[in-house]
This record gives structure tokens, C-alpha cells and sequence, in this order.
């Protein structure tokens, strides 16, 4: 008796659970955030001002690499050496070794200043998703919005990536009319 006693118990249980994971399967969504970065008119605009930044301080560090590579043929031509004065050739061991100690610091800085920017542009970017995801939860009477980045398979009619990217969008027009305006 205690067995069949268990037995229905464990049934219904399971009959429960299948019942509860059915009904939560219909108000689940995954959303693809590359997709929403690659996509969507903020992303695009945090990968332009990001790439922009990168472009501005790459040319930084050419133009002093530049300078450093031609002192450095300098120092080693050995007959353009031998026409300076030792004042002139130790000033110029000097201004290499100042723009060698610039240049390291410049590249930290570059690295540093990167990674910030990087890790700020998918802060922002994460920030905006949410927010559309929200939305888009909310008018599809959703439960919860997942990143399809913490699940294994999921069926393509959970799929609401399209649906955040015109939010997203729709986001992005009205900030932008607001400071138009504004």
C-alpha cells in the first residue's frame, strides 16, 4: 500500500511539473544580444563612436611610432653618428629614450582607455537591451526574457530578438528626436 501510495505520488508530481513547464514554456523568450548589438541603430552607434576613438588614439601611437623608428635609423646609421657632436649624439640617445618611455605609456594608456571604453560601450549596450527586452515582455505577457547566451537549444518561436532590435530602435529615434528638440 505504501508503494502504490508513493507511486501516485511521484505521478502527480510529475504530472504537475510537465503541466507547469508547458505553461512557462509559452511565456519564455530568448534574446540574441549580438544580434541586438550588430543590429540595432544604438549598437550601431556605440561601434562607431568606440571604433572612432580607436582610429583617433591609433593615430596617436603611428605618429610616435613613426618618430621613434626614424631616430632609431638614425642611431644606427653609423656615419650620420659619426657627423654629430657627442652633445648632439647624446641628445639624441636622450630624445630615444624619452619617446621609448612615451611610447610604452601611450600604448598602456591605449589598452587601458580599450578595455574602459569596451567595457562601458557593453554596459550601455546591456542596459538598452534590457530595457527593449522589458518592453517587449511586457506587450508579449511574458514571464521572463532570457540572453540566448545561457541556453543550450531553445525553439526558434521563442525568438524575440527581432522584436527588441525595433525596440531598441524605437528607443534610439526617440532619445535622438528628444535631443533634437530638446
Amino acid at each position: 500500500m505504501k508503494k502504490n501510495f508513493l507511486y501516485i505520488s511521484l505521478l502527480t508530481v510529475g504530472a504537475l511539473t510537465l503541466s507547469t513547464l508547458s505553461a512557462a514554456e509559452e511565456s519564455l523568450g530568448f534574446v540574441n544580444f549580438k544580434k541586438c548589438v550588430e543590429h540595432s541603430k544604438a549598437g550601431q552607434q556605440e561601434k562607431n563612436s568606440f571604433e572612432a576613438m580607436k582610429k583617433q588614439m591609433t593615430e596617436v601611437l603611428e605618429k610616435s611610432d613613426k618618430e621613434l623608428s626614424d631616430i632609431a635609423k638614425k642611431l644606427e646609421d653609423q656615419e650620420y653618428m659619426d657627423g654629430l657632436s657627442p652633445t648632439a649624439e647624446e641628445e639624441l640617445k636622450q630624445k630615444f629614450q624619452v619617446l621609448s618611455q612615451e611610447m610604452s605609456r601611450y600604448q598602456t594608456q591605449y589598452y587601458q582607455l580599450l578595455n574602459q571604453a569596451n567595457y562601458r560601450m557593453l554596459q550601455t549596450l546591456h542596459d538598452k537591451v534590457s530595457s527593449a527586452a522589458e518592453t517587449v515582455r511586457e506587450k508579449n505577457h511574458l514571464a521572463l526574457i532570457i540572453s540566448e547566451d545561457s541556453t543550450f537549444a531553445y525553439a526558434p518561436t521563442l525568438d524575440f530578438t527581432q522584436e527588441v532590435i525595433k525596440a531598441l530602435d524605437g528607443a534610439f529615434e526617440a532619445e535622438k528626436g528628444a535631443k533634437e528638440n530638446g
